[in-house]
């Protein structure tokens, strides 16, 4: 929470972590060229963080930049003398010292504790062993997003889960690009899976926590949409209660609420589950989750909705062709018989999947496959390139896909949330009966009925009122400025009655007053429908004066934010606190199951930090 720091910081550390000289040295004098008319900085305040250093004398920039250079030079041998090592295999588990950019085009990491035979896994880390050098940190230079390489691991003899660092996104002077970009999400499963671990008694991995995972999971007091809109826009603001350099910094909130539909009103629903029945779902809270929750989905159809099933495991098969969820007994039977055996042919299993979704399309339904895994890929494709396009295609023709994952343990989480994403679905994860719940039933009508696709935000900063401004999560989900209006560009999902949060941490000019920021929200109904896009617009004068005069609901969110940042390592959050995420959130007096749990979570992680 702080403005952006030493380049020549950056530069070290990015030689030890392995970066490719060249990529280094053009990043650093692309940034030095890019802001050398920027005027004087302003002077810190006394016993401000002093960290950053504001490049905007040109000699400065330059004396910088070189140092970098002659950091890279110094730092090749010891990059050149760790190459021939880049490597091994313990056991079954692949470990990779490959830098990021020598990774196969489409390659993931698969469930089953490695990869296709001689592929590097990097960027994807893996808690039970070394993470790959990427050559990439924590700090943001020039609105990059840069990861540090992390080693991490367990002795419990569980199977390693796989999770891909992102980075995180740094502060940028608006006066070098007003305009932040970026495509909606509602996935959850990132809270779901640090809840897990919390309730284990472990700390989650930090590549496992996606800030605005945690914040979306959380619903807030959103008022409803008017007119034709499918959704709201509420825009608010208060001065911050985190990080080490306060002084006129701000969190501004950006709200969506969908339009909520009843479930006599919804289409009817054209439903293929496709289950993982590999050896590894083996267990109760896997396969025997998986049964759990299809039977509390199908208590909740209606008789004219249709459901299927196809599974895999060494090859993939029709299981249960579609039947109208009047034929109840005979649905739960074939669940009752699902059993695991085998290996693990994802794309085979998919592949069945959308030929039956196929036979059964209906233009006036919701014609959905919903993947339930654990993300293991070890038989056929194990490399998603194919995999994802397949979705992608089917996703055109209107089949959508959401992924649902199980079990803790050799858990693929890019991979479900690659396919979730790609689907035009949404992704999440289920590790109790009471989750099972709350995504099949409590939200039934969300997670089918989507109100509003390839949904992406634009939210357009006045560079007189805002000095800098940094996202908060949405990191895999950035999109560049110039396509936010290029409809060949994907976008995100909105389901029924769903809500979506973005938070910005921003500086503020002294005596700030006027226009503060638009957002513009680009959406369509559906895949033939024509684009549309709505506005909001927020004041500095509408901000509340003190954190404690703000929503409370505006608070929880802040709360939940502040949390994902301190689990996940965040540079911006080094000083933070978990005491004082607990003490505002005791203080809310929220009541709530929800909001019950996340005090007892942030509990737990503060006894274990």
């Amino acid at each position: 929470m702080q403005d952006e720091p030493h380049i020549l910081d950056a530069a070290l550390r990015e030689v030890i972590g392995g970066q490719t000289p060249p990529n280094l040295i053009a990043a650093t004098l692309a940034r030095v060229g890019a802001t050398h008319e920027s005027p004087a900085p302003e002077k810190p305040a006394a016993g401000a963080d002093k960290s950053p250093i504001p490049l905007r004398r040109p000699w400065l920039r330059w004396s910088l930049a070189a140092a970098a250079c002659v950091a890279v030079a110094i730092g090749f041998g010891y990059w050149t003398a760790l190459k021939p090592n880049q490597a091994e295999f313990n056991g079954s588990q692949h470990v990779s010292q490959f830098s990021a950019g020598e990774r196969e085009p489409g390659e993931f990491d698969n469930g089953s504790g490695g990869v296709a035979p001689n592929k590097p896994s990097a960027g994807v880390h893996t808690p039970d062993a070394p993470e790959p050098i990427t050559g990439r940190h924590d700090r943001g230079v020039g609105g990059t997003k840069m990861k540090l390489p992390r080693v991490g691991g367990t002795s419990d003899g569980t199977a390693p889960e796989q999770y891909k660092n992102h980075g995180t996104n740094a502060f940028i002077d608006t006066e070098d690009e007003a305009k932040s970009t970026f495509a909606i999400d509602v996935d959850t499963g990132s809270y779901t899976k640090a809840r897990g671990y919390l309730s284990q008694g472990k700390l989650p991995p930090a590549d496992a926590i996606r800030a605005e995972e945690l914040v979306n999971f959380f619903k807030y007091d959103y008022p409803q949409p008017v007119g034709d809109a499918p959704f709201s826009i509420t825009m608010d603001g208060a001065p911050s209660r985190y990080g080490a350099n306060l002084k006129n910094c701000y969190l501004i909130r950006v709200g969506l609420k969908a339009r909520e539909i009843l479930a006599a009103d919804r289409k009817p629903a054209n439903l293929t589950f496709v289950i993982d029945v590999s050896g590894s779902m083996e267990g109760e809270t896997r396969l025997g989750l998986v049964k759990q929750s299809l039977k509390l989905l199908l208590s909740e159809l209606r008789d004219s909705d249709q459901v299927g099933i196809a599974i895999f495991g060494n090859k993939g098969e029709e299981f249960m062709p579609h039947r109208y969820a009047k034929d109840r007994e005979a649905i739960l039977q074939s669940i009752d018989s699902l059993k695991t055996n085998g290996s693990t042919n994802l794309e085979e299993g998919l592949k069945v999947g959308y030929a039956m979704a196929a036979r059964v399309f209906d233009g006036n339904a919701i014609n959905r496959v919903v993947f339930c895994s654990d993300g293991g890929a070890n038989v056929g494709a194990t490399t998603p390139k194919a995999v994802l396009e397949q979705i992608a295609e089917q996703r055109r023709k209107g089949i959508t896909l959401s992924s649902v994952g199980f079990g803790m343990g050799g858990y693929n989480d890019h991979l479900m949330e690659q396919l979730g994403d790609k689907g035009d679905g949404h992704y999440a994860f289920v590790d109790t009966l009471e989750e099972a719940r709350r995504v099949f039933v409590e939200n039934l009508n969300g997670t089918l009925q989507v109100v509003a696709r390839d949904v992406k935000m634009q939210l357009e900063f006045n560079p007189t009122v805002v000095k800098s401004w940094r996202l908060i999560g949405y990191e895999n989900r950035d999109v560049a400025n110039k396509d936010f209006r290029n409809d060949s560009v994907d976008g995100g999902e909105v389901g029924a009655g769903h809500s979506v949060t973005a938070l910005y941490e921003v500086k503020l000019a002294e005596n700030a007053s006027g226009p503060l920021a638009t957002a513009t929200v680009r959406y369509k109904h559906d895949e033939r429908d024509v684009f549309r896009e709505i506005s909001a617009s927020l004041a500095a004068g509408e901000l509340a004066p003190q954190w404690e005069l703000a929503w409370p609901d505006f608070r929880l969110a802040a709360n939940v934010a502040e949390f994902a940042e301190i689990l996940r390592e965040s540079f911006w959050a080094k000083e933070a606190r978990l005491d004082s995420v607990l003490e505002d959130l005791e203080g809310l007096n929220l009541r709530g199951e929800k909001v019950q749990e996340l005090i007892e979570l942030v509990k737990k992680a503060k006894e274990l930090k």
